[in-house]
């Protein structure tokens, strides 16, 4: 199968399944972005190739979904920046669709070992039985707290679920992380670095305990904002 076919069966399924999927739930799309906005937060999804794609042999790609919320997202980093389209990287809560599908981090992979017709079908599959559902269920912050209650494994930042919290009236939850996150920033931590050397040598490089400024001075701006005593 050349790099053109491999295109191709990815574009048709885009074309064919995704946007389409997308646009009947009112999603804005921009490239390979979408997004909804739902009450006081915005839904996204993104589609998401690998970066180690050959385009000879084969071509994988994931599914990003994510909830936005943009006074969530100026008190995180402690200035404005708004966008008017905002993507998955933008989120206070980021995770995979194959947490839901497929229980891990799963991509999806064209190539000549597989067929095209089998992909899709998963494609349509996944998106209607799992993400459907998903965006359904939860389009507003005080929804998000049911999903922070039942979802572990979703990426959210310190500084985001701290303001999550304070912002869905979990003040005392809120209060009792920023006091954690403060003691933790505090702690002096160490990064380890590996190095691989062309003989197949490795050698570990461990750098001397330190506080990371940037940690503290954010935690401590939180507690600032939100009148609490450290």
């Amino acid at each position: 199968m050349t790099p053109d076919n491999l295109k191709t069966d990815f574009d048709e399924i885009f074309k064919g399944i995704i946007i389409p999927f997308f646009k009947d739930l009112g999603f804005r799309r921009k490239a390979q972005h979408f997004s909804r906005q739902t009450n006081d937060i915005t839904q996204c999804f993104t589609v998401q190739k690998s970066q180690w794609n050959s385009y000879n042999d084969s071509l994988s790609f994931t599914f990003n979904l994510g909830f936005y919320n943009e006074e969530i997202r100026t008190l995180s980093l402690g200035r404005e920046l708004p966008t008017n389209f905002p993507k998955t990287t933008d989120c206070f809560i980021y995770d995979r669709l194959g947490s839901y599908s497929h229980k891990c981090d799963h991509w999806y992979e064209l190539s000549k070992r597989v067929d095209r017709t089998k992909v899709a079908g998963q494609v349509k599959s996944d998106l209607e039985k799992y993400l459907k559902p998903l965006f359904e269920e939860y389009k507003s912050l005080d929804d998000l707290k049911r999903y922070s209650e039942r979802n572990t494994g979703f990426l959210l930042s310190p500084y985001g679920k701290i303001v999550f919290l304070m912002m869905t009236d979990q003040m005392e939850r809120g209060k009792q992380l920023i006091k954690e996150q403060h003691k933790l920033a505090l702690t002096p931590q160490m990064t380890t670095q590996i190095i691989n050397y062309p003989d197949g040598r490795k050698e570990e490089k461990k750098s001397k305990p330190y506080i990371n400024q940037y940690y503290v001075d954010h935690i401590e701006r939180l507690a600032r904002h939100y009148d609490i005593e450290l």
